[in-house]
């Protein structure tokens, strides 16, 4: 029981610390660790047992994509059957332009439910893009709507109050 609190109480304490920016040094996960006030040991295993349980997918770099001149992205939004979003988003999100794929519900009057993001140096690229996943999807009913300005990106920020 007593270790599972401590445990309890090391995810709070690493959730309320990792969100911000990752440390840029040679040992990132003792200054997180530090910062966590928990042994460096311990929060590899928080770490583990919040991947195990779903909670964080990995832990990876931000691309702010237009500092690395990926000047387009575009989201698509797709009218897929229903039957068979599980097998087409799996393709869609397969493609490694696609940074974002997700099912949303149909509205009363709009029948597109797979929103995707895709991000390209150049218009003609993300028209690619669009046209390969067509082409393996077999879905060729789509919307294409690029970004005008980005106003906020940011990692998720926890808050346990």
């Amino acid at each position: 029981m007593c270790k599972n609190r401590t445990m309890l109480k090391n995810i709070d304490s690493v959730l309320q610390t990792i969100p911000y920016d990752f440390p840029v040094c040679e040992k990132p996960y003792e200054n997180i660790a530090k910062e966590s006030n928990i042994d460096e040991g311990d929060l590899i295993q928080v770490l583990k047992a919040l991947m195990t349980k779903g909670a964080i997918r990995r832990i990876a770099a931000i691309l702010y994509h237009r500092r690395a001149a990926y000047m387009f992205n575009a989201m698509v939004v797709w009218e897929v059957r229903e039957e068979d979003v599980e097998r087409i988003g799996k393709i869609m999100a397969s493609f490694p332009e696609v940074s974002h794929c997700y099912e949303r519900e149909k509205g009363t009057y709009w029948g597109y439910n797979i929103f995707t993001m895709i991000h390209a140096r150049r218009l003609e690229d993300c028209k690619d893009i669009i046209q390969r996943i067509t082409e393996k999807t077999g879905i060729d009913k789509y919307e294409m709507f690029l970004s005008k300005r980005e106003f906020k990106k940011t990692s998720l920020m926890v808050n346990s109050d």
